[in-house]
């Protein structure tokens, strides 16, 4: 039975090695047409359509965060490390670039970059897949995905936008003139018209590659057919009836009566009914009521943009714009639209529906709308419900004036770059976000930070950091890192561009950083030149010199500290030398020499010590042999008797001691002979003996 158990195993296993295999195989073949604006276009279907979360998920409707990305013609590489398959990837926090459907990744987990500071992942069974800012959730990584191809110049077409590509990014917040038309590009980089339609690159818009086919739609059923309505019953003439004649019963005969004249006969049924239909519809038809007019709806809760269609981004840019939406458009109108619309109809004295008619869309569009913005100031924080600085946080790393965490807190780092935004745009520079600043900074026409790619004199953040050690490693810059470019950081700037080749300026460039952080990066002229904020090996040996010189008893840690500063000048004054706190090559020759003789003269003295001692025992036990008493000789106490056995104690130590060292000179002496003999060839050993 296990026998046949283990077969029925093998197989299984088999034919599943096999499917796979197929399946992979399939799915780099398909990989070919795929692009990361497909990828993009992907995602976004995902999450518009409520994908589920599973875990292993890689199916249509239920994926995990890489099952997302592989249903898109099994692209990605290794699932389980889609960053380790990939040619390119770089850090988020220095920003993401301007390319649609790059992988995002942070451990555990990774998710698509859909362009325009967007992201989609499929999070986790609660939330689903998920559209949300790249920039509020902490991805570290950006790279591009395997198996996908990205554009390097040319239009793209993403859910219904035009993008241009130069040099492996789309342009953003610029004009191109191409074929004799002049484009225009927002920050988004969407272009203000589109181009030919067999200017677009071709993109495989594959949905996904597990989906499956479409069951057939159900015959709709036969509407059924509207009962007739009841005729109306006919209304009663009211014909009067002719009286009925009676004939007089024969009399006896007598004189004839004259006849009565004849009565006029009733008119006709018919010209009665006509008269009597006649006063009830003049009695029955109402009168006339004023007819409304009918409300043009332009986007309500579930419309989407198809297509050509930009109502729906259209009004999500307005609101957002104003501040009443505090993420980008996605072109679906959902719940948060909705609440966004209402609080603009109430704030703007509009009927409250949460429906965008014509009179809420054109009081959206004519630029006298009321905002929805808070003035932030430094030193204020998200209170929970309220995100503004959070939202004010993430613009500004849109825009690529801030490059720090996404904290909710308006630090100095969110002042600094609240003020280089309003200098680049034209607005007072306060450091404090009022609605103008904001109007403007969520706009969609706002100026990216022309200076993003940069360092300039005065920036703050992350990068500046990042700079600032560098400089302390090569030497250029002393004292604390700090997280402002300011005109001691110049300093040492002007330094390494002067050392390295490049133009002394306030700005450093790509093409800079990249040559400071290399391996071979110029040191600094006065890399030896030993002082206060430098650390290493040699700052570690100079406080070793100190402190055998008595001068230091700081810890040796690698640092030159104020401690270490203070001990250098003391040194310096003490031996006559220039007084200046730093170890230039002068004095590290005098610490070094000076320590040496230290050295010396503590060993001599150990030496000598040791023989004085040495020497005192053998004196005592020569004169205690040769001591002969005699009766009224003074005799030995107590106390002589224990310096004695001290002293024959130290003495018995140093005679242990040589034997030992003897006894180790005499084994190795004979292995370096032993050695020696191994070495020669037997038949000259024994020539030699002969």
């Amino acid at each position: 039975m296990a026998k046949i158990m283990k077969k029925v195993v093998a197989c299984v296993l088999t034919v599943s090695m096999a499917s796979a295999m197929m399946v992979s195989g399939a799915m780099t073949a398909s990989a070919e047409s795929s692009t990361g604006v497909g990828l993009s276009a992907h995602a976004l279907t995902a999450y518009r359509e409520g994908w589920r979360y599973v875990w292993g998920g890689t199916s249509y409707g239920a994926v995990d965060c890489s099952g997302l990305i592989w249903t898109y013609n099994g692209v990605g590489g290794i699932r389980t490390d889609m960053l380790a398959a990939s040619s390119s990837w770089g850090y988020v926090s220095n920003g993401v670039p301007n390319i649609h459907g790059l992988g995002l990744h942070m451990p555990g987990h990774v998710g698509v970059y859909i362009g325009s500071g967007m992201a989609v992942d499929a999070r986790d069974e609660y939330s689903g897949v998920v559209y949300h800012n790249v920039y509020n959730k902490n991805w570290v990584e950006w790279f591009k995905v395997a198996g996908v191809s990205y554009p390097e110049n040319g239009w793209v077409l993403l859910d219904g936008d035009s993008f241009y590509y130069e040099n492996g990014e789309y342009i953003t917040n610029t004009t191109r003139t191409l074929d004799g038309v002049t484009y225009s590009f927002d920050g988004a980089g969407v272009s203000d018209m589109a181009p030919p339609s067999e200017a677009y690159q071709a993109t495989d818009y594959s949905y996904a590659s597990a989906e499956p086919a479409p069951e057939p739609e159900p015959e709709p059923e036969p509407e059924p057919e509207p009962e007739p309505e009841p005729e109306p019953e006919p209304e009663p003439s009211y014909e009067p009836e002719p009286e009925p004649s009676y004939e007089p019963e024969p009399e006896p005969e007598s004189e004839p009566e004259p006849e009565p004249e004849p009565e006029p006969e009733p008119e006709s049924s018919v010209e009665s009914e006509e008269s009597q239909e006649s006063e009830e519809e003049s009695e029955s038809e109402p009168e006339e009521e004023p007819v409304e007019e009918e409300v043009k709806i332009i986007a309500s809760y579930g419309d989407e943009d198809e297509g050509k269609s930009k109502a729906v981004y259209n009004i999500q840019t307005k609101l957002y714009e104003l501040g009443y939406l505090s993420e980008k458009a996605s072109g679906y109108f959902g719940s948060d639209t909705v609440d966004a619309v209402m609080l603009f109809q109430n704030y703007n004295d509009l009927e409250v529906t949460g429906i965008v008619d014509e009179k809420t869309y054109s009081k959206l569009k004519d630029g006298k709308a009321k905002t929805n913005f808070t003035t932030l100031e430094p030193d204020t924080y998200d209170d929970g419900e309220n995100m503004s600085v959070s939202a004010l946080q993430t613009r500004l790393t849109e825009l690529k004036y801030y490059f720090d965490d996404i904290t909710g807190y308006y630090g100095e780092l969110t002042k600094n770059s609240v003020e280089q935004f309003q200098n680049d745009n034209g607005l007072k520079v306060t450091g404090i976000a009022d609605a103008k600043t904001l109007k403007k900074l969520y706009n969609t026409n706002a100026k990216v930070n022309p200076n993003a790619d940069n360092l300039v004199l005065g920036q703050s953040g992350a990068l500046v950091v990042k700079m600032q050690k560098r400089l302390s490693e090569l030497r250029y810059l002393t004292g604390v890192v700090s997280e402002e470019f300011s005109e001691d950081v110049l300093k040492a700037v002007n330094l390494f561009q002067k050392t390295a080749g490049f133009e002394e300026s306030e700005i450093v460039t790509p093409e800079q950083l990249e040559a400071l952080y290399a391996e071979d990066a110029p040191k600094s002229p006065d890399y030896d030149v030993l002082q206060y904020g430098f650390s290493g090996d040699d700052v570690a040996q100079l406080q070793s010199h100190l402190a055998i010189l008595k001068y230091y008893d700081g810890k040796v840690s690698g640092t030159f500290t104020e401690d270490v500063r203070e001990a250098v000048k003391q040194f310096q004054s003490d031996y006559k030398l220039e007084v200046t706190g730093i170890a230039d090559a002068e004095t590290q020759e005098m610490l070094k020499t000076e320590s040496q003789r230290e050295s010396s003269k503590v060993g001599d003295s150990l030496i000598l010590k040791t023989a004085t001692v040495s020497d005192n025992a053998l004196a005592s036990l020569a004169e205690t042999k040769t001591q002969v008493h005699t009766p009224g000789d003074v005799v030995i106490t107590s106390s002589d008797n224990g310096e004695m056995m001290r002293i024959l104690a130290i003495l018995g130590a140093v005679v242990l001691f040589t034997i030992f060292l003897s006894a180790v000179f005499i084994i190795e002496l004979k292995r370096k002979k032993k050695n020696s003999v191994s070495e020669i060839d037997p038949n000259e050993f024994y020539r030699r003996r002969l």
